[in-house]
């Protein structure tokens, strides 16, 4: 499980509670050559790249026990992950005390600078199981690991400092700046002991023992550059019978060279690029420093992952639903500092599509994400300005891999149709989750422009637009496609209802109307002419049989333009009975419970394999009707035939999407099969829960997972009109989730007995702006009387009901952390 800071490296908790792939050095830590399911047929198994742990000594009366805190050391360890906390319990028969460790870094939603930070706490809690008193030690110990990777032979040293700040024991790892701007690995690391204790500069490995001990009191410790130097920090506390007591560390790390790193694309500015965190700190033990002054960001960290689990919903689907937040806090994410300060690269967030793979933020990928857009809004609206509507926009063109559009061998690089109306769909998300309108304000010209692309080439053909979208379609499936495709014309749909909701509260009521009645002939068009009674298909160009296509296919991602309206509240972009019908046709053509055995039919074949012969998943498309003879097109390589060999994978990019629409159209149970799949298939027995893979690690269309979650708590809103709401689709009558708006978190709750809906709203951090609250009724349209209360006192309000649907409207007001709305429906 990841356990840094976002945008800040890499660092993974195991399941025994060793700390390991420390990707955070600027040199890969992996190969990601090879084909894109390189890691998933062979998930990666924990290895030992320098010295670093932590081990415990206990004295019981005449008797010790030295034991390593990982497998090495303890009998009976278990693991139980609660992303951004992974939590380890170690115990043994043989010892008196057992050990609860919980690691993470400081993670807060809407609070993205606090959560970037290059950091790993890790937490020991030891108890004596025992009815005498023990003394316990716990050490940790960390090799000085800056310049050691590329300063072999060079004229340096590694040098060790054992130092005690505010009471605190603290180990700091360094090398001088000499070679400060020709080393990817030049910088610091340092280890904290948030307490009294003591700390080495140099420790040693017992022989036989699994566990690093101090053995001077030196405080300064040199050596050669590219020699092991290990130090160490300890605490010790005396136990009574069933007593507690807590270990804080911090173990920090600060390489700010991101210009060196070996897996650096060639970045706009690169020479003066370097990690986002050196804008803030100067090194690594600044960061521990800080927060170690700064301790209600571990508090916090907590709270959160208390009010995201204190849910009515599964404990499975709230982990599925948040892992892929720990993207964030992988190699496959970096954000820059810019040393001249160019507004379009300072504090800039870049993606890769995986870890190392995949080069420019691309839109085509990034656009499924709602993980980023909902939990870091202001970060997403900073991608938005700066890379989309910036580094990318070309008088209306969104490119779709920044500063590297127009570069590579594909087809159509520079300008993915996909991309860009996803793209359109997450600047309107980023609006609804600002606190205000300004975004909006002022971006509007270019966003207009970008809508207007592509109304400009529905009508490229006939010379009037008419919903549905024709001509070249290069698109997420690595080619260029022509015809009427109905998933890409679906989200020019989404796109352009969006665009008129935007154009309405820009005053621009002339291109609002143009908006809506485009939407409305895709609405009838895309009904009438892709719908084949089962499900949306595809009319292909003859003018163009060269290429793909999904035809007469059932297409999982037929609906992605409804996963985006349903995701922020906008009208169906199809007939409901429809969406209906054509989400039941994808569970049934679509769904496999053995996918070994759908491959040993499939007429197209695949090149790689994200799931095994024996694992359930979503296929993302299949030949019901037949049509798998013309579906490739004209193959002339083997690239080619790879990306053909697309319609017969799975992706849980798309399985996630699929997931969020079922919940939104109510069919839960279909839903909870393909969640369950991914989870089943990325459980701890087959591979790393928190990597689901597609062309490299850590991939980036994953971070839809956290959509479903917005699908159960139905929830919308709209931060610059001060609007929340809430649609459970799970445990209606005794539901709570947690909610993230644009300046905080908090949690809702519905219950309903006896004809009486009691509804509360808690905000835990930050503020929350809001004048209107929309609920579905638990009572139809049969309501007698909506009262509602803040922290007690009646709020004098109004409210109208519409079918089952009820806005409750009152004078703005503003709820602190700690505040409570509740609202009764009677």
């Amino acid at each position: 499980m990841p356990v840094g800071g976002i945008c800040t490296g890499q660092v993974y908790l195991g399941g025994d509670g060793q700390l390991w792939y420390w990707d955070v050095f600027n040199i890969a830590a992996i190969d990601p050559g090879g084909p894109g399911d390189r890691y998933y047929l062979n998930p990666l198994t924990q290895e030992k790249k320098f010295e670093q742990g932590f081990g415990l000594t206990v004295k019981e009366g005449d008797r010790v026990h030295v034991r390593s805190l990982n497998r090495n050391g303890f009998s009976d360890i278990s693991f139980e992950g609660q992303y951004p906390i992974g939590n380890v319990y170690f115990s043994d028969p043989t010892v008196p005390v057992s050990a609860h460790l919980q690691a993470f870094s400081p993670f807060i939603p809407g609070d993205a600078e606090n959560s970037g930070l290059p950091l790993t706490v890790v937490q020991y809690t030891l108890t004596n199981n025992t009815a005498e008193e023990v003394e316990v030690e716990i050490t940790g110990w960390l090799q000085n690991m800056a310049g050691f990777q590329t300063g072999k032979g060079k004229d340096d040293v590694h040098e060790n400092k054992a130092i005690t700040v505010d009471n605190n024991a603290q180990l700091i790892c360094t090398i001088s700046d000499k070679y400060q701007h020709e080393m990817a690995d030049w910088g610091s690391m340092s280890l904290t002991l948030i307490d009294e204790g003591q700390a080495f500069a140099r420790a040693e490995h017992p022989k036989g023992i699994n566990v690093y001990n101090g053995v001077s009191n030196t405080s300064d410790e040199q050596i050669a550059l590219g020699e092991k130097l290990v130090g160490a920090v300890s605490g010790k506390a005396n136990l009574k019978k069933g007593e507690s007591k807590t270990f804080t560390y911090l173990l920090s790390w600060y390489f700010p060279n991101i210009h060196l790193w070996d897996k650096a694309h060639r970045w706009k500015n690169i020479e003066n690029l370097r990690h986002y965190y050196s804008s803030r700190f100067t090194d690594a033990a600044h960061v521990s420093n800080y927060v170690a002054q700064n301790r209600w960001l571990l508090e916090t960290t907590k709270e959160w992952n208390h009010t995201w689990y204190d849910s009515s919903l599964p404990k499975w689907f709230l982990d599925r639903t948040f892992v892929n937040l720990s993207t964030l806090a992988t190699t496959a994410c970096v954000r820059f500092d810019d040393l001249t300060d160019n507004p379009e690269n300072e504090g800039r967030f870049y993606t890769y599509e995986g870890v190392y793979q995949g080069e420019g933020t691309c839109t085509h990928v990034l656009h499924y994400e709602q993980a980023l857009g909902r939990v870091f809004p202001a970060l997403a609206r900073q991608l938005r300005e700066q890379i989309d509507l910036g580094l990318s926009y070309n008088d209306g063109l969104i490119r779709y891999r920044g500063e590297f559009s127009n570069m590579g061998r594909h087809d159509g690089r520079g300008f993915a149709i996909d991309g860009h109306a996803g793209t359109i769909m997450r600047i309107y998300r980023e609006h609804l989750m600002a606190p205000d309108a300004k975004f909006l304000n002022n971006n509007w010209n270019k966003i207009k422009k970008a809508i207007q692309v592509m109304i400009d080439q529905d009508k490229s053909k006939t010379g009037k637009p008419d919903g549905i979208l024709e001509g070249k379609q290069y698109n997420t499936l690595d080619r260029t496609w022509y015809g009427k495709i109905s998933w890409i014309s679906g989200l020019y749909a989404a796109s352009l209802r969006a665009g008129a909701e935007m154009a309405k509260e820009m005053g621009d009521l002339k291109f609002e109307r143009t908006c809506r009645d485009i939407a409305q002939l895709a609405y009838q068009n895309i009904a009438e002419q892709l719908f084949n009674g089962e499900y949306f298909i595809q009319l292909t160009d003859p003018e163009h049989p060269e290429a793909p296509n999904t035809n007469i296919g059932c297409h999982t991602d037929q609906l992605l333009g409804q996963y985006w309206a349903a995701q922020t509240g906008l009208d169906p972009i199809v007939p409901e009975e429809q969406i209906q019908i054509a989400l039941q046709s994808i569970m049934k053509y679509n769904f496999v419970e053995n996918y070994g055995a759908y491959l040993d039919t499939a007429s197209i074949p695949i090149k790689r394999w994200y799931a095994d012969d024996d694992e359930a998943g979503v296929i993302m498309c299949t030949f019901p009707r037949g049509g798998t003879d013309i579906a490739p097109g004209i193959i002339e390589n083997e690239w080619e035939k790879l990306v053909i060999g697309y319609f017969s994978e799975i992706w849980t990019g798309q399985e996630h999407q699929l997931a969020a629409t079922l919940i939104s159209e109510g069919l839960i149970d279909e839903a909870t099969n393909v969640i369950q799949a991914v989870n089943r298939r990325y459980s701890g027995e087959r591979r790393n829960p928190y990597n689901e893979i597609e062309y490299g690690n850590h991939y980036t269309r994953a971070m839809s997972g956290y959509a479903p979650f917005v699908s159960a708590s139905g929830y919308t809103y709209n931060g610059p009109g001060g609007i929340i709401g809430f649609a459970p689709k799970l445990s209606t009558k005794d539901f709570k989730s947690a909610f993230i708006s644009s300046e905080g978190w908090g949690s809702f709750t519905q219950k309903f007995d006896r004809k009486k809906q009691a509804c509360v709203l808690i905000q835990n951090y930050g503020i929350l702006n809001v004048q209107e609250l929309r609920l579905v009724s638990l009572l139809g349209n049969d309501i007698n009387k909506v009262t509602v209360n803040l922290d007690g006192k009646e709020l004098k309000s109004k409210y109208t009901v519409s079918g089952d649907k009820v806005r409750i409207m009152f004078e703005p007001i503003e709820l602190s952390a700690k505040q409570e709305l509740e609202i009764t429906i009677n």
